[in-house]
């Protein structure tokens, strides 16, 4: 029997604390969450007009009962990070006679650990099962698996997200994809393994109507397209950039712009002026290692190309703050590559650095490696994914030394001086403007971006009260903060008032960002960092 007004539920998992989840500096903006789940809205949108659908991000609102008893179907997408999250609200779902659907990043590369926490499990991308799989909902008929089988289907049809489910004022910045799949080969990366070393690419069409069912939901701030790597295929992206740049002109340049990109970007100089002159303000880069040796092992050949140094000082001199992910624990690592991680993120002057160690996803080349070599560990019962210093190689260096060294890096990023010494390095770094006129027409971006990063509703008015907030805030906020962070970003508003005076508003963002950083690292890194060398040095001194 047919049945398409089925309800649907869509449920997101909670994420735990990271970096990136920003959960010390979403109360201080007025947030829930950073971003919301992309997929599971355009799966919505790619269900027939006639389903009843809800979603519930557990990382906004709670999940109650009476969700659950509402629904025909509930689908679960879910990252590796959030595994523990997907499964307690599977087993949850099921325990009140719902049929479960996963999907997703992790169910799609680990299906043995999802296989028997779901009723329907889908691997692979959406678009490639669903003339299979949308017939099987509405006669109520689903089956246990539905596997693309490696297809990589186009995405020139991918629906507009149901952007209109969401409240859009619960996140701090909005997500779109442009692309799928990276050319390189990087043995680490998961990418490859689900989307394939061929880009594919919606068309600026796509795109445009898109940031419109974003525009019409009132939301204005940035927007985070978050393709793995913005620029694997350039001729697509240089036919975008001029319809966004258009379009974000004719609509009061109501986003901004960040997104991913090999670190290759920096040898187009024509590609980044584009990205400029749309609206682009921040690019996040794989740099992984300043080691040669440890580029060459993980097969990421288009970083030994250039000088990794000069390629940051090349995207930021047109215009984008650079952030990187860098990565420690190759085999090829000493006891010295904790030193030089350390000395490159800080002669970069890169602020926002993501630094954890190598870590072997399933599915992907660096797995089998270490499977084949039986170097794959099974962590300890009260250790996992979530945990800061977690891998599950059997790494070359001593893991006592691997945990100590890395918790000497974070240690030392995050510091407040170190970490607004960054800043400053590339607020200076940062292309000067030409005139006057453009100076000034920055400080006035700079300051209407900033003014998302005060939550008190007066910061949005504009005139006095306006202006008058958005200085009242951050002192607000320093005021709650030790000492040690407080002056050190005195002293870097005070050399950046000297310098960079157009940057200003700038450094409202790193302030907050920065605490968010600094209260991570402190509650959550260095402890769980320190729990684990002390449960190694336990295990040499046992008889």
């Amino acid at each position: 029997m047919e049945i398409q007004n089925r309800n649907v539920l869509l449920i997101y998992p909670r994420f735990p604390s990271t970096y990136w989840g920003l959960q010390y500096a979403l109360p201080l903006l007025g947030k829930k969450a950073i971003m919301p789940p992309l997929g599971l809205i355009t799966v919505a949108a790619m269900l027939p007009a006639a389903c009843h659908v809800r979603l519930v991000d557990l990382n906004c609102d709670p999940l109650s009962d009476e969700d659950i008893l509402w629904a025909d179907v509930v689908f679960l997408s879910a990252m590796n990070m959030q595994k523990t999250s997907l499964f307690e609200v599977a087993r949850r779902c099921r325990t009140l006679g719902k049929h479960v659907v996963m999907g997703g990043p992790f169910p799609s590369l680990s299906p043995d650990e999802c296989v028997s926490s779901c009723d329907t499990l889908v691997c692979g991308e959406a678009e490639a099962v669903w003339t299979t799989f949308l017939p099987d909902l509405i006669h109520d008929r689903l089956q246990p698996l539905y596997d693309a089988g490696g297809a990589k289907p186009a995405i020139t049809d991918t629906p507009v997200p149901r952007f209109d489910l969401l409240n859009i004022n619960s996140y701090l910045t909005i997500p779109i994809q442009f692309s799928r799949g990276c050319p390189f080969r990087c043995e680490f990366c998961d990418i490859i393994v689900m989307f394939g070393r061929r880009p594919r690419t919606k068309t600026p069409e796509q795109t445009i109507l898109e940031l419109e069912a974003i525009r019409r939901t009132g939301y204005r701030g940035e927007i985070f397209i978050v393709d793995d790597n913005f620029i694997g295929n350039k001729s697509a992206v240089k036919q975008l950039l001029p319809a966004l740049q258009a379009w974000n002109g004719a609509n009061g340049d109501s986003f901004t712009f960040g997104t991913e990109a090999s670190v290759d970007l920096a040898e187009h100089g024509d590609l980044m002026d584009l990205m400029v002159e749309s609206g682009f303000r921040w690019v996040f880069v794989g740099i992984e290692t300043p080691s040669r040796e440890g580029l060459e092992e993980t097969l990421k050949f288009q970083n030994l190309k250039c000088s990794l140094g000069t390629s940051v000082d090349k995207i930021r001199a047109a215009g984008m703050v650079v952030h990187a992910g860098f990565i420690i624990g190759f085999d090829s690592d000493g006891e010295d590559i904790f030193d030089r991680q350390i000395e490159f993120i800080s002669s970069a002057g890169i602020p926002f650095a993501m630094v954890g160690l190598l870590f072997a996803l399933s599915k992907t080349p660096l797995f089998d490696r270490m499977k084949a070599a039986g170097r794959l560990e099974v962590p300890a019962p009260d250790i996992h994914i979530d945990n800061f210093g977690y891998t599950n190689i059997k790494t070359v260096l001593p893991r006592r030394t691997l945990l100590e060294g890395y918790r000497r890096v974070m240690a030392d990023l995050y510091s407040p001086r170190q970490y607004f010494e960054r800043c400053f390095q590339t607020l200076i770094r940062l292309r000067r403007p030409a005139s006057l006129e453009e100076g000034l027409a920055q400080l006035r971006d700079e300051f209407r971006h900033n003014l998302r990063y005060i939550s008190r509703p007066e910061a949005q008015r504009s005139g006095f009260r306006g202006a008058l907030a958005f200085f009242t805030g951050p002192y607000a906020l320093l005021r709650s903060v030790p000492k040690d962070f407080r002056r050190a970003y005195g002293r870097f508003v005070l050399r950046i008032l000297r310098t960079r005076p157009t940057r200003l508003g700038a450094t409202l963002e790193m302030l907050v960002f920065g605490w968010h950083f600094h209260k991570f690292t402190l509650d959550h890194v260095l402890p769980q960092l320190d729990m684990q060398v002390a449960r190694l040095q336990q295990t040499v001194e046992q008889p």
